[in-house]
């Protein structure tokens, strides 16, 4: 398992290496969203906080990797627009920060559950500045956006099931490292 994380991790990098500096329509063009048969999830406060502390350990196992050499790693509280979960949430995100080529790091990551993020890749990318796309190994989309006001770089994982994973950081050419967080799938609602 930990091998098969290390490997799609490896093979999204050298995907987005040859993909994410150019625009690709096709990608989101035939991917139809919201996507047919999309399954709710409703989950109680006590299953949630379960999960959010499996993120919270899985970011401390794999951002060392995926941010080669981070040291520090520090997880915050998940949560909606407060920390903490509640019954039926339908997303959760927290603030990561870590130690990662000399500078402090920040990463943010929003896990939605199916059927909540209702946006399109296509919408999207009518919405926020798109620098590109990967198809991943799972039949998702990973759209990449970038917010040069702010200097905000994030990637966007669309599943086939209606879940939204995306992940951003202030820190410049972090794309194939934030796609690598967005499209794992060990972030899920439906576990």
């Amino acid at each position: 398992m930990r091998m098969r994380n290390v490997m799609t991790a490896a093979l999204t990098g050298l995907a987005l290496l040859g993909l994410a500096s150019t625009a690709s329509a096709s990608a989101s063009a035939d991917l139809a969203w919201p996507p047919k048969d999309v399954t709710p999830v409703h989950k109680t406060k006590a299953e949630l906080q379960k999960q959010a502390d499996g993120f919270s350990a899985r970011q401390e196992r794999t951002f060392p990797r995926v941010f080669r050499g981070a040291t520090n790693v520090e997880p915050g509280k998940w949560g909606g627009e407060a920390e903490g979960v509640f019954d039926d949430m339908q997303y959760m995100g927290n603030w990561t920060t870590f130690d990662y080529q000399g500078q402090n790091v920040q990463t943010y990551m929003q896990v939605n559950a199916p059927g909540q993020f209702k946006e399109s890749p296509k919408q999207l990318c009518e919405r926020d500045k798109c620098t590109g796309q990967v198809r991943d190994h799972k039949g998702g989309v990973t759209v990449f956006t970038v917010d040069d006001r702010f200097g905000i770089h994030a990637a966007w994982n669309f599943r086939p099931n209606g879940e939204v994973v995306w992940a951003q950081s202030w820190q410049a050419d972090t794309e194939k490292q934030l796609a690598a967080v967005a499209s794992d799938r060990a972030y899920t609602f439906t576990k």
